[in-house]
């Protein structure tokens, strides 16, 4: 692959070269396998800091368009969990920023919230249950905490909002109590 582009010659890096091949048309017939090692990749190279925090954020941004490469089937619980750490992760070290996917904080715990796949009701309810549960509702009740402990590295930024929601601050105390 040429390092050359149309910016006179300039040298590309590796990163715009796997940033114009993740969005490159077709990119997404790709196996699923070659998307996961971008995620990996960009998820190593996003958490380096030695490297410029503008890089670091183009990085995480890779990270989040290789997920739904990673899982053509469909949004599913792992690609709403794994987005969410990367999200999160951008949020707590670099600040949040609503004009960026990326990092908007109002809109990943809105994610979180809408992808938990139960009312906290009944959550709740199965929690106090959830030994003597099928394991399959047991499998169900740990995706939900593992979904909910994406957002533990930017619940210091979420308490200091006022939009912080009662919802939340629920689900955050049935988390504990999950399997």
């Amino acid at each position: 692959m040429s390092h050359d582009d149309d910016r006179g010659g300039l040298p590309r890096t590796p990163l715009e070269d796997l940033e114009r091949l993740a969005a490159a048309p077709g990119a997404e017939a790709r196996p699923p396998e070659q998307w996961n090692q971008l995620r990996v990749l960009a998820v190593g190279r996003m958490q380096h800091g030695g490297l410029p925090a503008g890089t670091r954020i183009r990085w995480g941004r890779l990270a989040l368009a290789a997920l739904p490469g990673k899982y053509p089937e469909g949004p599913s619980q792992q690609l709403v969990i794994e987005s969410a750490r990367v999200r999160a992760y951008l949020i707590r070290e670099f600040g949040p920023d609503p004009t960026d996917p990326a990092r908007d904080l109002p809109a990943l715990r809105a994610d979180v919230l809408r992808h938990l796949g139960l009312p906290r009701e009944t959550a709740a309810r199965l929690a106090a249950e959830w030994r003597t549960l099928p394991r399959e509702q047991m499998l169900r009740l740990r995706r939900i905490k593992n979904t909910l402990s994406a957002l533990h590295p930017v619940l210091p930024l979420l308490e200091d909002e006022e939009s912080v929601t009662d919802d939340l601050r629920a689900w955050l105390e049935l988390a504990p109590r999950l399997p």
